[in-house]
């Protein structure tokens, strides 16, 4: 598959979900909220494009005292029990707005990149109801969201499900494409995500890590068509673990880059060149697809060399108190290029990493150049 496809039919959809408590108008933009800031809003009949500040952010309109509002923000951050309410807000976006031709992106970022792939997750199954069927939508939510397979009876039941409430696909543009990343599981019902970007996914179900999110098709993603997933090398934390993609036939690039996870997310100020080379990457997948705002870009995508030599920070000694750990880079991880320019500069960093990995690592761009 090209790496930048045929312009869709129909319209374009962007829904970005950010990370726990991190939205647009605070003073630390994630590279999600800048994504966002960039995207071009004021044709809507071309583009549209859905925000989501993530899992303990905003509070629930039945907490009604200021204590109450602040003690359900703590436990959404804390626990993410507001995963399945994004999940099922973001769904809710694209079925209102979604049509037969549309081409849909999503990106997310740290637990809103978790966000993102269980969306993509449940527009493979069931599929995506059609407007009118809103009623459905807990329900749907509830019987998608477990932390294992689809039994028999239960891909019967989804079956039935889609037949009735949701868009047939496979005339979909994308749809011959994504089949071929697994024919048995991407069926008529499938909706095909044309870009998945993602910054540092992390599943845990919060500090505590309490939870243990295994949602169906996290992992695989076989109804995305170009996947970009930017992994932090330097994150410590025990909840942060990574959540990698499995090997998809095509359209993966996995690369890992210098930093922790808020240096490749975003949101370290004022200090943000390692996050900005993550935030780049990703927004040049879409360049020539979405509608961006040249300055924008510019402003915010504008990396040097030097860039990869920025300070990586720290996350402060409370999280001694959950335990660290080191995050494994098996024999098939990519680093960006950026870590190979910070390796140049500094031979203590990433010392286990070996000459024929480096050579495998390299990929074949500048990665300084503007793409817009």
């Amino acid at each position: 598959m090209s790496e930048h496809p045929e312009p869709p039919r129909g319209k374009r959809i962007v829904v970005c979900l950010d990370g726990t408590a991190n939205q647009i108008g605070a003073g630390n933009l994630t590279n999600v909220a800048k994504l966002f800031e960039m995207l071009a809003k004021d044709d809507p009949a071309s583009q549209l494009a859905y925000y989501d500040p993530g899992v303990g952010t905003l509070a629930p309109a039945s907490a009604h005292s200021s204590l109450s509002r602040t003690m359900e923000l703590l436990f959404d951050r804390a626990f993410g029990v507001g995963l399945k309410d994004n999940v099922a807000q973001a769904y809710r976006y694209v079925m209102q707005h979604w049509r037969p031709g549309d081409a849909l992106y999503i990106f997310g970022f740290s637990r809103g990149a978790y966000t993102a792939r269980a969306l993509a997750g449940m527009l493979l199954r069931p599929g995506l109801m059609r407007p009118g069927s809103e009623n459905l939508l807990p329900y749907a939510v509830e019987k998608y969201a477990i932390n294992r397979h689809f039994t028999q009876d239960e891909y019967a039941h989804w079956a039935e499900f889609a037949r009735a409430f949701c868009w047939r696909t496979d005339g979909e543009p994308l749809f011959s494409a994504v089949r071929q990343n697994s024919p048995n599981q991407v069926w008529h019902h499938a909706v095909p995500v044309a870009y998945l970007g993602l910054w540092d996914t992390v599943k845990a179900a919060g500090f505590l890590r309490l939870g243990n999110l295994r949602w169906p098709y996290t992992r695989s993603l076989p109804n995305v068509a170009r996947i970009r997933h930017a992994v932090s090398i330097d994150e410590r934390r025990r909840p942060y673990r990574e959540y990698l993609v499995e090997r998809h036939p095509q359209g993966l690039q996995e690369r890992w880059f210098a930093g922790v996870h808020a240096d490749v997310g975003g949101t370290f100020m004022p200090d943000h060149r390692l996050a900005t080379i993550a935030l780049k990457w990703i927004t040049d997948g879409i360049v020539g697809e979405l509608a961006i705002d040249a300055a924008a870009y510019r402003q915010q995508c504008t990396v040097t060399e030097d860039f990869a030599d920025a300070p990586i920070h720290t996350n402060g000694k409370l999280w001694y108190l959950v335990g660290y750990r080191r995050r494994p880079m098996g024999p098939d991880a990519l680093v960006h290029p950026s870590v190979l320019v910070r390796r140049r500069d500094n031979p203590g960093y990433l010392p286990n990493l070996t000459d024929e990995e480096q050579r495998l690592s390299a990929d074949p761009t500048d990665w300084t150049s503007p793409a817009l």
